[in-house]
Order: structure tokens, then sequence, then C-alpha cells
């Protein structure tokens, strides 16, 4: 047997005895869906392949989703969603060092603070009108999360329009700017918004429109900010976090950017980590 079908062997004994373990955290990072029963069936195999085979404290799980739901928020319901059942089986009464955001965010849906220690953050967040809807509706923002182009355009008419507008959200990956437009669009994959906002204000595809376009996973948005900008290694840590293999593998073999397997462990992408050690 050659050397590369004894490694691709070897992989996919790998991933076969770690499936479970696989399908699961795939399913929370790429979650796409808002369905009771769908979510109740994710709950399922979170509680059976990581709780009940690989003894992962229903905390330390509750704590990952919080984390995981700051990067793909328009699902934040459904992150809520999954942690209550956690915290209800297993009667949590405190999750340590829990996102903030998420920890305000549970305790407005359900009355139930997971993190004491977050509590002093409550304030800021009710001020700044955070909720687990991410934006309200009939906002420029709501209209880019939806991809509502013609709601996007009623907006830019109006007088004092900025097309230069930054949006400073903890609800968002940390961002010491500011998200701009074009990089909301490309963190939500939303290419009719992209390309409206790039052909009537010609807006300026910046490095992180490149990052962001890994976690809004639209090929025609990550084409269009390649032509311009360089991947790079923190590139490869969204693309990591996406769970993508896709991703991951094209930035490896187009780009030559190495897997960071620290990075694999930290977001729960065995099969990147088994693909670098292939």
């Amino acid at each position: 047997m050659s050397k590369g079908k004894a490694s691709q062997t070897h992989y996919d004994k790998l991933m076969e005895i770690f499936t479970g373990y696989n399908d699961v955290y795939n399913a929370l990072y790429r979650l796409k869906t808002n369905d009771e029963e769908k979510l109740n069936a994710i709950y399922k195999k979170i509680k059976q392949n990581l709780i009940d085979s690989y003894h992962i404290s229903p905390g330390e799980i509750v704590n990952k989703i919080s984390q995981v739901s700051i990067y793909n928020n328009r699902y934040m319901k459904s992150y809520l969603a999954i942690a209550k059942q956690i915290v209800d089986e297993y009667h949590l009464n405190q999750v340590n060092e829990i996102n903030k955001v998420f920890n305000y965010l549970f305790y407005k849906e359900y009355s139930i603070v997971l993190d004491e220690n977050g509590k002093n953050f409550f304030n800021d967040f009710e001020v700044s009108h955070y909720t687990a809807d991410i934006h309200e509706q009939k906002t420029i923002h709501r209209s880019i999360m939806d991809d509502d182009k013609i709601l996007l355009i009623t907006f830019t008419e109006r007088e004092g329009f900025d097309k230069n507008q930054e949006l400073k959200s903890d609800l968002y990956p940390y961002s010491a700017e500011g998200l701009s437009l074009l990089e909301l669009c490309c963190y939500h994959g939303s290419v009719d918004c992209f390309k409206f906002l790039i052909t009537k204000f010609q807006s300026i595809i910046t490095s992180e429109c490149l990052i962001y376009s890994f976690l809004g996973g639209n090929p025609d948005i990550m084409n269009e900010c390649l032509k311009v900008i360089i991947p790079d290694n923190l590139c490869m840590k969204y693309a990591i976090i996406s769970h993508n293999i896709d991703f991951v593998t094209f930035l490896m073999n187009e780009h030559n950017i190495k897997i960071n397997l620290e990075l694999c462990s930290q977001y729960n992408n065995l099969q990147s980590f088994l693909v670098y050690l292939d």
C-alpha cells in the first residue's frame, strides 16, 4: 500500500472512530435552524456523544455554546434554547467564564443568571438594547442580516445616510473599530446587499471582509474579497471556526497557510486537526 493510501486509510479510520464527537460539534458551529425538533435532536446528540460518551461536563458544553454563538449570531435563540435544555436537565446553577453577552441574553430569555460574576455587565447591555434577535426589525443592520436589498436601499436614500458608519456590538466577534456595513454583509453572507454597496458606494473591501466571509460562507462574497485581499493566518482561524473543511483545505493548498492545531483544539475542529496530521 502506498504512503498516500495508508495515510488516507488512517484518516478515515480516525474519522469513523470519532464520528459522534465530530458530528455534534459540526452541528453546533454550523447551526442553521430554528426548528424545535431539529434543536432537540442536536441536544440529544450532545447528551449521548459528548456528555455520556466523552464525559465532557454539561457546564463546559454550555460555555462552549456561548462562545460559538458570537460567530453565528443569526441563530442566537437556537443556541440559547439548546443551552437551556442542558441547564434544566443537569440542574446547572453556575457556569464559569461564560460569554458575557450570552449570559445576559440567557437571563433576558429565561430569568436565569448562569454566571453571577457577569451581572455587572447587564446594565451596559441593557442600555445597548441587546436582544436575542440581534437587530430590531426595520433597521439598516437588520436589512443586511436578512439580505433585504430593497429595505437597505430605502435607508441609503434617506438624508444624512453615512456610508462609512460602523457597528460596535458585543453580539459580534471583537472589532476595535467596529464593523462596516460591507463587513456586516460578509459576516452574514448577505450577497445582494454586498453587491449593492460595492456598486452604489464603491465600499472598500477590507481584510476583515475576507475574514468574516469565512463565517458567512457565501462563495460569491469570498471570491470578490480574494480578488483584492491576500488571505493570512487570521483567515485560517475563521475557516477553522466555520467548521467548513473546504475552506480550510483551500487556504492550505492554494495559499500555503498552515492549519493551526491549537485553534483546531480550541474550536473543536477534529477534521481539520486530522487533515493536518494526514
